[in-house]
C-alpha cells in the first residue's frame, strides 16, 4: 500500500462562523461523510489545502481530533469568478471494500493518424467510472494513442487495468481519430497547401 497524503482539519459547527467569515480568517469550510452516514463538519488551512490539491493523489488521510480517516475528495467548489476554493466535500472509504468512482482519462502521445494522415483526435468521454479497492484507485487513466490511425477508436472495453474494473457500456467510444474535413467554402487543394500544423482538439462536454 502506498503512503497516503495527509490533510489536517479542525472541527467546526455548521454555519458557525459563516462560510465567508471562515474564509476571511484563512480557512476553508468542508464536510466529511461516509457510507455509514457519519458526518463531520470541518475546516482546512487554505494554503495547506491549495498545496495538497496541486499534487496527484487518489486516497488521502484526513486527520482530525487525533483520528486518521482515509477518504477521497468528492467535490471541490470554487468561486465562479476568482477561482478560490470555497468548500470541499470528502467521502470516507473503507480500505478493505471496493468503491466506485469517476476518474479522468488522459490521451498520451500523438496518433499516427494525426501525424501522418492529417486526422484529428476527438475525445468523446473525459472520465470513466471504475470499481476497485481504494488503494488501487488511480488519480487518472493514461491511454496510449500513438498507434491509432484514421478510423481507429479506443472503447471502454479496451481499457485494461490490474485490479480495476471499468464500468459502463463496453462498446462506448472513449476517443477516436477522424479524417480531417475541409472547411465549408475552402477548396481541398488550398487546405492541403496550408503550412499550419495539425492541432489535436477535444470536444467540450455539452453545457448543463
Amino acid at each position: 500500500m502506498s503512503e497516503h497524503l495527509t490533510l489536517s482539519a479542525e472541527s467546526r459547527t455548521p454555519n458557525q462562523p459563516k462560510g465567508h467569515q471562515l474564509r476571511k480568517s484563512g480557512r476553508v469550510p468542508g464536510v466529511y461523510y461516509n457510507a455509514n452516514r457519519d458526518v463531520k463538519y470541518v475546516s482546512f488551512d487554505r494554503f495547506e489545502l491549495n498545496r495538497l490539491l496541486r499534487k496527484e493523489m487518489a486516497v488521502l488521510d484526513l486527520t482530525i481530533g487525533g483520528q486518521k480517516l482515509p477518504c477521497v475528495i468528492r467535490e471541490v467548489q470554487r468561486h465562479p469568478v476568482f477561482g478560490d476554493i470555497i468548500h470541499v466535500d470528502l467521502f470516507g472509504v473503507d480500505l478493505t471494500k471496493s468503491v466506485r468512482v469517476h476518474v479522468p482519462v488522459h490521451a498520451v502521445g500523438v496518433p499516427y493518424g494525426v501525424k501522418l494522415q492529417g486526422g484529428v483526435l476527438d475525445i468523446v468521454i473525459y472520465e470513466v467510472e471504475i470499481e476497485c479497492l481504494p488503494d488501487a484507485m488511480p488519480a487518472h487513466i493514461d491511454l496510449d494513442v500513438n498507434e491509432l490511425k484514421v478510423g481507429d477508436a479506443l472503447r471502454i472495453e479496451d481499457i485494461k487495468l490490474d485490479g480495476i474494473t471499468v464500468l459502463g457500456d463496453p462498446h462506448a467510444v472513449v476517443l477516436h481519430v477522424s479524417g480531417k474535413k475541409a472547411e465549408e467554402g475552402v477548396p481541398a487543394a488550398a487546405e492541403a497547401a496550408s503550412a499550419e500544423p495539425e492541432v489535436i482538439r477535444e470536444k467540450k462536454p455539452a453545457a448543463e
